[in-house]
């Protein structure tokens, strides 16, 4: 039983070194400081661009966010696609431009096309030097493009800077908590990875600072397309950076249903990802290590739990009772999720509980994503969750 036993703890030893082991070799290595936000001698012209569907609810404070900027008025534009939407988010978005000095641009879509398809379009028209891509409920802190421009245009090795969001936590109900935590977390990973070989795992979606001759067209289809425009410039040789002055807003998921179908859609993202920059992330030692170290085996983390439990299984009846121990403690878990998730939806939660139930949560949507994409994606349009801003 011995290749059972190796199976296991290689097993554990995966999701153990993804979820804590590679955060805390990150901390002992020493880092540069990051570099000064140092404006340009001459601004590049900037188009921000986003797609929505059915955003009413804070299409207009994200507008306003903008029109604050203090990036030079001149050269600031934004451009919208509305994925044929049927509230009141065109009307906000015109209204809007004919009150306040925002050069701004309403497309419509008159049938549901899909993120990355708009996404594509609205790049492939836009004639600036940068695009700032980003999402309705993404809200900018005052200096936050004008930062993102300057860091950009302070080496040309970068070919994206990326945004930091600070996740606004407006009610303690559902997964909210977790969630934050979750993400801050995440994002503490991803500024260590930047200061070290500016080369951050992921830009977030809801903000970042590309050069408009950089971007690619997201294939048909796809999810995860920040994921896809960040491999891609590594590919190309080119590096990204997170900084901590880089700075937006976003509430974070209360509803876990609607996160669960949100991670689901990111697991799909991953795995078509995954595959189709396989060769190129295995082309560079360094690439592959930050990969598989920070997200690699996390996409796989429900599959190592699966094969752990199949071969704790197989050693059960063996005299060694670390076996069994293990075995208890996996079906312990198990309980205090389902306890978890009956906790998640009080006011007074359990907050050890809750935590285990985000996690298992969190694995089955990256299971239940792998299956989808083994089915196959026909589509990549989406369902925004509910928006915390009213």
């Amino acid at each position: 039983m011995w290749l059972a036993e190796v199976i296991f703890w290689c097993s554990l030893a995966g999701v153990v070194y993804t979820y804590q082991g590679y955060s805390l070799l990150l901390n002992t290595i020493p880092k540069k400081a990051h570099p000064p936000v140092i404006h340009p001698n001459e601004w590049p012209s900037v188009n921000v661009i986003f797609a929505a569907y059915n955003e009413e609810a804070v299409i207009a404070a994200k507008l306003k966010s903008l029109l604050e900027c203090d990036y030079p008025r001149d050269l600031l534009s934004v451009t919208i696609g509305s994925d044929a939407s049927t509230d009141d988010t065109d009307a906000i978005v015109k209204d809007f431009s004919k009150k306040y000095p925002l050069r701004l641009n309403l497309i419509r879509f008159e049938h549901r096309t899909g993120k990355a398809e708009i996404i594509n379009y609205l790049a492939s028209v836009s004639t600036s030097d940068v695009l700032i891509c980003t999402d309705a409920n993404i809200l900018h802190e005052r200096k936050s493009i004008t930062r993102a421009v300057a860091l950009l245009y302070s080496d040309s090795a970068y070919g994206a800077v990326g945004g930091s969001l600070e996740y606004v936590v407006r009610s303690s109900q559902g997964i909210a908590i977790q969630e934050n935590f979750y993400r801050s977390w995440e994002n503490s990973i991803r500024h260590a990875e930047s200061a070290l070989w500016q080369m951050p795992m992921g830009l977030e979606g809801g903000f970042y600072a590309i050069r408009r001759k950089l971007f690619k067209p997201i294939p048909k289809n796809f999810f995860m397309e920040d994921f896809y425009q960040t491999l891609q410039l590594y590919c190309d040789g080119y590096r990204a950076y997170l900084h901590p002055m880089v700075t937006a807003y976003e509430d974070v998921s209360t509803q876990p249903e609607e996160e669960f179908q949100r991670k689901k859609r990111i697991s799909t993202g991953n795995f078509q990802n995954l595959v189709y920059f396989f060769r190129c992330i295995h082309s560079s030692w360094k690439l592959a290590f930050v990969f598989w170290s920070h997200k690699g085996l996390r996409w796989i983390t429900p599959i190592l739990l699966i094969i752990a439990l199949i071969s704790n299984l197989m050693l059960l009846h063996t005299e060694s009772l670390i076996y069994k121990a293990t075995f208890a403690v996996a079906v312990s878990v198990a309980l205090l999720g389902v306890l978890g998730n009956v906790s998640s939806k009080r006011k007074k939660k359990i907050h050890l509980i809750v935590y285990i139930y985000h996690f298992l949560n969190m694995n089955f949507a990256l299971l239940s994503g792998l299956i989808q994409y083994i089915k196959g994606v026909n589509t990549n349009v989406w369902q925004p969750t509910r928006r915390n801003q009213n």
